[in-house]
This record gives C-alpha cells, sequence and structure tokens, in this order.
C-alpha cells in the first residue's frame, strides 16, 4: 500500500491506496515573484488597452460627475482581492488618484445565479473596508427588472439585459479569475458579465439545455464552443473599458495578470493555463478520486470536480468524490434540490428530455443538474459514485447522485467526539476500499486507479 493526501479544506486527509495507485497532478507553474509590482505593471501597461489611469481621467474631463463599477466574483472563486497582493486595492487606489471619490464607484458582486453574499462574507473576500476604503458593494439581483437593461441580442437570438448599475457607468471594469471551466471553457473575461451580471431570462438561454448538451461546450475550448461564444457576445454588447484577470497555481499563488482589453487579457490568460492545467493520460482507469477543491462550497458547486473526474474514468467505472463544503446550505438552492429529484425519479436520459420539452418552464439551477446527468451517463449507475462530505444532512441524501459516503461511519464513529479530519480520513478510506473491493469481484482483476490531486482544476486529457 502507499498513501495519497487529498485536500478538504484548509485541512489535508492523509489515506492508504493501492501501491499501484498513479498520481497525475497538474504541472508546475512558477508563481509571481513579487505580486504587487506585477499588478501595478499590468494597469500602467495593459494590453490592447490605454493604461487604467488614463482612462479614469479620460472618463473624468468627460464628464466630473462620472461614476465607475468594479464587477466582481463571489466567494466560490479564489481571486486573489484582498491586502496589497491583491487586485482590488491598488485598482481602487489608482481609481482614487485619477480623481474617483469613494462614493462614485460602485463594486458590484456579479454572482449570476448564485445567492447573495452576506457583509461579513464580502468583507472577507474583499478587505475594502481595512485599507480605508468606503466604496458601495452590491450583489447583482438576476430577477430584479428595474436594475436591468436591454442592450441587444445574441446571434443565436438571445436577449441580453444587463445590470442597469453597470451599464449606466461611465468606466466599466470587470475582473475574475481564469481557470479551466467545464462548460465555457475557461472562467474569468466575458463570464464577469456573461453569467456575472445578466438578467435570469440571459442566463436561462446560456445554461439551456441545447448549450449544456453540445460536446464543444467543454474545458479549454473557446472557438466554437456554443457557451464561451454567447457570453463572448454578451460582453461585447454590455461593453466593457478595462479587464483585469488573473491566473493562480495550485497553492492559489499568482502566475500572472493580465489588464486590459478584456478578449485580449481573457485568450493571453487561458495560453498561460493551458501550460498547466492540462494532464495528459493515456488511458481511462476504472477508478477515479478526485476532492472537490475550493469552489466545492455547495454540491452544486462539486459537480466542477465529478466533472474533471468523469474525463478520466472508463465508462461504468467509479468515481470517489472527497469534499469540504462550506455554504450556509451545502447542497444548493430549492430549484436545484428540486432537479436533483427530478435526476433521481427520471435518470440522466429521462432528465434531459423533460428539460428540453417545449412545454418545460425554465427552472434556477436545473443545467448544474443536467452536468450530475452527464457523469451519470459516464458511470452508468449512481452506485458507481461515492459523494464523501460531513456537511449534508443525511435526509438531503436521498436525493443526491451516488452513495453517501457518511453511510460509511458507523453510529458510534460519528459521535465520540472525533474531528471532522479524521472521520473525513475514515470515510474517504473505507470509499476508496470499498470501491476496490468492488471493481475487483466485477472485473476479476484489480482495479486501475487514478488520484487526481488538483480537483476541478487539472483537465485530464485523453490520447486518441
Amino acid at each position: 500500500m502507499s498513501r495519497i493526501d487529498i485536500e478538504y479544506g484548509t485541512d489535508t486527509l492523509t489515506i492508504e491506496v493501492p501501491a499501484a495507485c498513479e498520481v497525475r497532478a497538474m504541472g508546475a507553474a512558477v508563481a509571481l515573484s513579487d505580486p504587487a509590482a506585477a499588478i501595478r505593471q499590468s494597469f500602467e501597461q495593459p494590453i490592447d488597452s490605454p493604461p487604467l489611469a488614463e482612462l479614469a481621467r479620460s472618463r473624468l474631463a468627460a464628464n466630473p460627475r462620472a461614476a465607475a463599477v468594479v464587477v466582481v466574483s463571489d466567494n466560490t472563486r479564489p481571486v486573489p482581492y484582498r491586502g496589497d497582493g491583491g487586485i482590488l486595492i491598488p485598482l481602487l487606489e489608482s481609481l482614487r488618484q485619477a480623481g474617483f471619490p469613494d462614493e462614485r464607484i460602485t463594486i458590484l458582486i456579479g454572482a449570476g445565479s448564485h445567492r447573495d453574499m452576506s457583509q461579513a462574507e464580502i468583507e472577507a473576500m474583499l478587505g475594502i473596508s481595512r485599507a480605508g476604503f468606503k466604496v458601495p458593494v452590491i450583489n447583482h439581483d438576476y430577477e430584479r427588472a428595474e436594475d436591468l437593461v436591454l442592450v441587444g441580442e445574441t446571434r443565436r437570438g438571445s436577449p441580453v439585459r444587463i445590470n442597469r448599475l453597470y451599464v449606466e457607468a461611465d468606466l466599466k471594469i470587470v475582473t475574475g479569475l481564469v481557470e479551466s471551466h467545464f462548460l465555457a471553457g475557461a472562467s474569468g473575461g466575458r463570464k464577469s458579465i456573461c453569467p456575472g451580471i445578466v438578467s435570469k431570462e440571459t442566463l436561462r438561454i446560456f445554461h439551456g439545455p441545447e448549450i449544456i448538451e453540445s460536446p464543444a461546450s467543454a474545458d479549454l475550448v473557446l472557438d466554437g464552443n456554443p457557451c464561451s461564444e454567447e457570453a463572448e457576445q454578451a460582453a461585447e454588447l454590455a461593453g466593457c473599458d478595462f479587464a483585469v484577470n488573473v491566473t493562480l497555481d495550485s497553492a492559489k499563488r499568482l502566475t500572472g495578470v493580465y489588464s486590459g482589453n478584456i478578449r485580449s487579457t481573457h485568450r493571453a490568460a487561458v495560453a498561460k493555463i493551458r501550460e498547466y492545467v492540462v494532464i495528459p493520460l493515456e488511458r481511462r482507469y476504472d477508478l477515479v478520486i478526485i476532492p472537490g477543491g475550493f469552489v466545492a462550497v455547495n454540491h452544486y458547486q462539486a459537480a466542477k470536480a465529478a466533472t474533471e473526474a468523469s474525463r478520466a474514468v472508463k465508462p461504468g467505472g467509479m468515481i470517489v468524490l472527497v469534499t469540504r463544503h462550506t455554504d450556509p446550505d451545502p447542497v444548493g438552492s430549492g430549484d436545484y434540490k428540486h432537479s436533483l429529484r427530478m435526476l433521481k425519479r427520471s435518470g440522466a436520459k429521462g432528465f434531459l428530455k423533460t428539460i428540453k420539452s417545449p412545454e418545460w418552464t425554465f427552472t434556477h439551477d436545473q443545467w448544474e443538474t443536467q452536468i450530475w446527468g452527464k457523469v451519470l451517463e459516464v458511470i452508468g449507475v449512481e452506485e458507481n459514485l461515492i459523494y464523501c462530505s460531513l456537511d449534508i444532512p443525511e435526509p438531503e441524501y436521498s436525493f443526491l447522485p451516488g452513495t453517501a459516503g457518511m453511510n460509511l461511519l458507523t453510529p458510534e464513529e460519528r459521535t465520540k467526539g472525533h474531528s471532522d479530519v479524521e472521520l473525513m480520513r475514515l470515510m474517504a478510506e473505507r470509499a476508496v476500499r470499498g470501491a476496490i473491493e468492488d471493481l475487483r469481484g466485477r472485473l476479476g482483476r484489480d482495479p486501475e486507479v487514478l488520484f487526481l490531486p488538483d480537483g476541478p482544476y487539472g483537465v485530464p486529457e485523453v490520447s486518441a
């Protein structure tokens, strides 16, 4: 036997696995030696754009009462916003030095369909009050009609309604993290606008079943990807004066800062991450072990890790997903839970048939359930997914895809005062051991086992 270390929130679980278990991680990425200097340099020497300070001064020259809006991600993304080594304080300082007072700068949280962030969560993520800024921060609401403005249609005919504050701002700035994305190819760039600050109607088409179903809606695919192209067209209609896109390594350290034109910076950042996020594989494996990663604040977000595992597992193989949920609702929204129940009743094919029916009314978060359906189509049956988490209430496991790892703990173990880390270590180890025994019985041989330590951030690519 050998040991592997699995990310579990801010902790690590060390578990035993077969000696033949392969560990395939992302390539090495070089972290920036001086992030603060790199951030400021990117503002002063941007890509295909005037410097940020020059843009800000030109807007104030045209309108002394000019307003600026800065779109930020929510706390499901590890964007380095806080402190001197983060991107937000230097950005706000640049605007302030150019002449924008704090009250005419608005930070807009581009959360798309995600829940609103609390004030405590906002301060923990941004740290602007501690830095002496009194800048209003607003959660985007995709259902508040009076706060949305129609700016046109995409080539697919999707009406694009955008947050009014952003549309009416004299200086429009977006920020984000560029990492692989299982549908849009890569996050960041145009996704700060769509789905970040669009209406529910626009989001419905962007997350519609036809787009999600497309094979081209996949990791690191931009050209020909209907999901990415829809977002790009929405961003073009909304407009953007300046974008700040960053890339990170597996330790969440900055590897690049790309500021300037929204499309050019995004493409440059995607080229950067391609250098180290792709995990080349010669074959698929019988069992894939994967952590949920930072993004898996709840079950809804854990679909990203499950998707990456499904790229590496054999048809009919097994996945063990180990994750720590920190969201107040560890599963997701009410609509998400409703659609999961539908998936449980109808299966992947039945669920897809229902949501593609002309009689079906689009529901909030159904698209992520469709993703779980795609994972189930690869592994064949729900029992081939073992979902290891301590954070989901036991009754809610009844409608989640897969087998609950919680069932691998005895009642005595759950009540004897073990730490969460120790309980999760037991759960994960038993899940792996049980999956190996199951596969050995089915296959008549020892299963081929793969561990993907980077979770949803590494992109397995199996050679032809």
